[in-house]
């Protein structure tokens, strides 16, 4: 008896959901979906959105920004030579980077006393920090 009642309880569910109205389901989303993807034209066009000139890949970081001024680490090391270059009497080396870190190699034309050389490391560290806040500078100073 519990297993009759279970199945006209079960049958019964199935026949009222069969029985709606098909052209009910598809009111909501208005060409393609565009009304749930947010688009609010006048015309309702996705695709001029898509294809404008001023479309920004760089939004999600899996997509390669591939035009030839995406900025690189070349640039992020011509930057830390600039800083040297600018705020000191030393004359940028080489520079390194590896994740978050930078190692920034300068040279002295002459000798530096130590007072000096930490003077002017602290000066640098502190522009690097400004300029370049994403890195974690090592700076070198050397005599040539």
């Amino acid at each position: 008896m519990k297993h009759a009642i279970l199945a006209i309880v079960v049958c019964s569910f199935f026949i009222a959901g069969c029985g709606a109205d098909k052209d009910l389901t598809g009111q909501r989303e208005v060409e393609n979906g565009t009304r749930l993807i947010g688009v609010t034209d006048d015309d309702g066009s996705y695709e001029e959105h898509k294809d404008s000139n001023d479309f920004n890949t760089n939004q999600n970081p899996n997509f390669l920004d591939l035009t030839e001024e995406r900025p690189d680490y070349g640039d992020d090391q011509e930057k830390f030579a600039e800083v040297i270059t600018l705020n000191s009497d030393l004359e940028p080396g080489p520079v390194s980077i590896t994740g978050d870190n930078a190692r920034v190699t300068a040279y002295s034309n002459g000798s530096l006393s130590k007072e000096e050389k930490d003077k002017v490391e602290r000066t640098l560290k502190r522009k690097f920090i400004d300029v370049m806040p994403r890195y974690r500078v090592h700076l070198t100073i050397k005599e040539r």
